[in-house]
Order: C-alpha cells, then structure tokens, then sequence
C-alpha cells in the first residue's frame, strides 16, 4: 500500500527502495518505545533529508540525508555523523548505536522492495 506521504517522499528524491529502510528504522525504533514524527523534503541543492522527531518532546532523534551520493544520519547523541555510499548499511548502524541494548537480530531485515 501506498501512502500519500510516501508518495510525496518519492517526490522529493528517495526512492521506493530508501523509503523502505527509513520506514524499518522508524518501525524499529517505535517497536522499542519511542514514538516519532517524520518529516523530509529537499535541499536548495536538490538533494533529500528525512528526520525523525520524538513526538513527544519535539526534539530531533536522526536527521538523514543523501548528499554527493552518499548517505549521512546525524543524530544528537553521536559525536559524529554515520556516513555510507548504502543507506541500509547507515540505517543498520544508527540502530545499533541508538537502540543496542533492545536489539538482536531485527534490525538485519530485509527492506520491502
């Protein structure tokens, strides 16, 4: 099923496939207590971002984004920022840093195509 959010995602530059590792990483971490807004867009240069908000405190969660080709998520409790040429590999790595203590296996799943 598509929704219109998803289809205005595509729009703005993230293809079915990227979406689907945004929206396991959203489920991901909504399976494990946090509640979250999303919201994307693009960049004056063209290229776009997705974040993810606690819906609760408004207070950004990651940021991610795909700059030059290559995927970033910055979130506020890193030092820096994940960077990869495979979004799904960036998303895998943000979930082990933000929610490791309450994962196994599940953040390796396969994304919808």
């Amino acid at each position: 099923m598509r929704s219109a959010a998803a289809a205005h995602a595509r729009q703005q530059g993230w293809s079915d496939h990227e979406l689907a590792d945004l929206r396991r990483a959203a489920k991901i971490l909504w399976q494990h207590g946090l509640c979250l807004d999303t919201d994307g867009g693009v960049t004056d240069e063209g290229e776009p971002w997705y974040v993810f908000c606690d819906a609760d405190s408004g207070e950004i969660v990651v940021h991610f984004a795909r700059v030059d080709g290559q995927y970033i998520a910055c979130a506020p409790f890193r030092d820096g920022a994940l960077k990869g040429r495979v979004l799904h590999d960036v998303v895998d790595r943000f979930l082990h840093d933000r929610v490791a203590p309450w994962l196994n296996s599940d953040i390796h799943s396969t994304p919808a195509a």
